[in-house]
């Protein structure tokens, strides 16, 4: 039984004369009364009932009409459903970020799904030590992570640059004090950091900044991502430094934010995904550079610390 069988016993079905039936189908009749009584004699069933004057369907006819219906309304939803796939317009595509969800990432998000409905992105929060190795695992297709980026086998997209600040608890004496703060008055202080081997890149900058500013940090706690961190200095735990767009993204009550004198070093975030492309990878690359080119979804921010 072969799929033609299915269209040629649908155009008889549907016309109830071979000869109609068979200019329908652009082929000549005894060829198709051939082939309809091969598939009877296949199915062991007779579909029509046919007289010299009419054509009628059995009742096992009709009810095969029905389930032919079905199955090439699927073949032809597999068809376009293929196509989808191998022009990288449909599938799953699986997006991991650090910290929490920002307004970048949600973005851009919006932005491919509108651009291709029957794509679903599934995001998964993980350290950027962690996505770059499941972007060599290809365990991800992207990764949004600080640097370093140093696996020559991946390339990247720059998203947007930040400055640190400070990031107090209500009641620390300088978070009353009005302008900026010296980074060497937090000397003293409980510096609570994400660890190291998790994140190097937001690590080794803090680190800079603070020895920059003539101090080197106490690091009293550690804590895996942004919002955790900020629960602690909200608790009074300790003090820490997070980018502007942390600020901006996670506001926390019992934080107050301080720009940093003199401080003009910048955290960089990054869009990665392995070079070794594939077509559900470039539609999203596509989404990446269009958002950034026309809609500008990633220029710079204003940000406004006291």
């Amino acid at each position: 039984m072969e799929l033609r069988h299915f269209h040629y016993f649908v155009a008889v079905a549907e016309e109830l004369h071979f000869g109609k039936a068979a200019n329908r189908l652009n082929i000549s009749q005894p060829p198709l009364s051939q082939q309809i009584i091969h598939l009877e004699k296949e199915m062991g069933v007779k579909l029509f009932q046919r007289t010299n004057r009419s054509v009628q369907l059995t009742q096992a006819g009709k009810y095969f009409l029905e389930e032919v219906y079905e199955i090439l309304a699927k073949v032809k939803s597999s068809v376009e459903d293929t196509k989808k796939i191998y022009m990288g317009e449909a599938g799953t595509l699986k997006v991991a970020f650090t910290g929490s969800l920002n307004s970048y990432l949600i973005q851009l998000i919006d932005s491919h799904r509108e651009s291709y409905p029957n794509v679903k992105v599934t995001l998964h929060p993980m350290s950027s030590t962690d996505q770059l190795k499941a972007l060599s695992d290809k365990e991800i297709h992207f990764g949004f992570l600080c640097p370093p980026i140093t696996n020559p086998s991946l390339d990247f997209q720059h998203i947007y640059s930040a400055r640190f600040v400070a990031a107090l608890p209500i009641n620390h004496p300088l978070a009353s004090r009005p302008g900026p703060i010296e980074i060497k008055e937090l000397k003293n202080e409980p510096f609570i950091m994400a660890p190291r081997r998790l994140e190097p890149g937001y690590y080794d900058m803090i680190i800079s900044i603070c020895l920059n500013g003539d101090m080197s940090p106490i690091i009293y706690q550690e804590a895996e991502g942004v919002t955790h961190i900020l629960s602690l200095v909200s608790a009074g735990i300790g003090v820490t430094l997070v980018t502007e767009v942390a600020q901006q993204e996670y506001p926390k009550n019992g934080v107050v934010y301080k720009a940093l004198k003199g401080s003009q070093q910048e955290m960089d975030l990054f869009i990665t995904w392995n070079k070794n492309t594939t077509p559900i990878t470039n539609t999203f690359i596509h989404t990446i550079k269009h958002c950034i080119k026309e809609k500008e979804l990633y220029k710079k921010a204003s940000f406004e610390v006291i």
